[in-house]
């Protein structure tokens, strides 16, 4: 499913178009002179069905040359480690997030509650994967073309990023994960890392961004005046409210 010129939708859940596995989050595509990178992996129930995708719109998967997550929840990473072997891929994480991706510690991904609350299947296991390369704030990147800015916003988890990517047309692209959606929704979990105030102060930093196109981990995207969509979600916390969330 392709949104923009280089980006296409490559799984995506229940929270999302009800495509792949339903756990997944929105597994995007970037394409580039003929070099791709993932952004987020999925569950890992749907490897097969993303390099089938992949494979449908032309792209050989050797081509596929960096998967970024944007965080360490078992619907983001936890197909890291298998489009890792399938691809050649390096996978790409918050340098903080490292020990956790490659223990696949589940209790600090709060996975168990997860489960107990209808978000993954009860024999759903996360699987390990050893992250090659560690993200910090101002981190960049090319792909082709395409120039992949990482931002640090925690909010949702302590190790949310997101990526602000300059597309080739001059449109500013903004792979948002969990931390805003489209009408300027949050994903607010009882977890015991999600902290509001982290997350205001990273929407601050997102409202400065200024992005034409929003791409977020769960819904539909906005392909147009997304800016608005984040400073929605920014000035409702600038009023001392909280925006509304995704998860009922």
């Amino acid at each position: 499913m392709k949104f923009k010129e280089s980006v296409y939708l490559v799984a995506s859940g229940k929270m999302g178009f009800d495509w792949t596995h339903p756990s997944d989050c929105n597994v995007y595509l970037l394409e580039s002179r003929g070099e791709l990178a993932l952004i987020d992996s999925g569950t890992g129930d749907s490897v097969d069905a993303i390099c089938a995708e992949i494979e449908s719109l032309g792209f050989s998967l050797s081509q596929v040359k960096q998967i970024f997550l944007t965080h360490i929840h078992a619907d983001h990473a936890g197909g890291a480690a298998l489009l890792k072997e399938r691809t050649g891929a390096k996978v790409a994480v918050a340098e903080t997030a490292y020990g956790i991706l490659k223990a696949g510690d589940e209790e600090a991904i709060d996975l168990a509650l997860a489960k107990k609350n209808g978000f993954y299947p009860e024999d759903y296991q996360f699987t390990p994967c050893e992250a090659d390369l560690l993200l910090k704030e101002g981190d960049q990147f090319s792909i082709g073309e395409l120039k992949l800015k990482v931002l640090e916003t925690p909010g949702h988890s302590r190790f949310d990023l997101s990526f602000a990517v300059a597309a080739e047309k001059g449109e500013a692209l903004l792979f948002s994960g969990d931390t805003v959606f489209y009408d300027g929704k949050i994903s607010m979990l009882l977890t015991k890392d999600f902290n509001i105030q982290e997350l205001a102060r990273s929407m601050a930093k997102l409202n400065r961004i200024k992005a034409d196109v929003l791409l977020p981990g769960h819904y539909h995207p906005a392909l147009n005046h997304a800016a608005s969509h984040i400073a929605k979600a920014h000035q409702t916390f600038e009023k001392m409210g909280i925006p509304k969330n995704i998860v009922e």
